[in-house]
């Protein structure tokens, strides 16, 4: 899905598993998955220093279709033009940073978050159930490294912009400057200035809540991409 990020677990040390390990399935490797953030707990694997800078090569899908807009307005699938059949242009090397650190560490990082958070965001409630979920599919997921591919999003970030933002939030997480919780907020994209919707919401039907705390609710977890996640039914 365009403008996503994606939880994986996997078992290389590298970035962009889905793109770097030929043995990355995404049924399995996937924990969760989200729309135009990088869910709140998710960040709360990490620390300014699991940030790591990997060259990446990206390669052409040779299955590729190309589509452009018909005189109807319609799209209409065409054939590469030659610039697209360019050898030169088979694959694409990009410098990107991300997230990335072994999962047994990850998970103590989560443990020693969730209080941090408790008082970050103490009019909002405490995050005690969502974190244990959360742990519960991270240690379930195959592979010994945990890493968010988030790519997209920071593409919907003004240039620049994206990772500052990123390494304090990440800073915030050990207590420091509780400015970072901007930073946590936009990069997750809560809606602020509501209690955060119980752990069990969606295992308890949803019923009874509005918009704003099913939207806050994937926020704090993320979605399942394809393997089941022990907070949807």
């Amino acid at each position: 899905m365009p403008n996503s990020s994606y939880l994986c677990a996997t078992g290389l040390r590298t970035l962009y598993p889905s793109t770097t390990d030929a043995g990355f399935a995404p049924a399995t490797g996937v924990v969760a998955y989200d729309v135009r953030c990088v869910p709140l707990l998710w960040l709360a694997l990490f620390r300014p220093a699991d940030l790591v800078t990997q060259t990446i090569v990206v390669e052409d899908d040779p299955d590729e279709v190309f589509y452009e807009f018909g005189p109807d307005g319609d799209l209409v699938e065409v054939e590469p033009g030659e610039d697209d059949d360019d050898e030169d242009d088979d694959e694409d090397v990009v410098e990107a940073t991300a997230p990335l650190a072994p999962k047994d560490r990850a998970l103590a990082q989560l443990d020693a978050a969730v209080p941090v958070l408790n008082r970050i965001f103490a009019a909002e409630g405490p995050l005690d159930g969502h974190a244990a979920m959360l742990r519960a599919a991270v240690a379930a997921a195959p592979g010994v490294y945990v890493t968010v591919e988030l790519d997209e999003i920071e593409g919907l970030w003004e240039p620049g912009t994206f990772q500052p933002a990123l390494r304090e939030a990440l800073a915030c997480l050990d207590g420091g400057a509780a400015a970072g919780r901007a930073h946590l907020a936009a990069i997750s994209q809560l809606r602020e200035g509501r209690p955060f919707p119980p752990a069990r919401m969606l295992l308890d039907g949803g019923d009874g809540f509005e918009d704003d705390d099913h939207w806050n609710f994937v926020r704090l977890l993320g979605a399942n991409f394809s393997a089941a996640v022990p907070w949807e039914p």
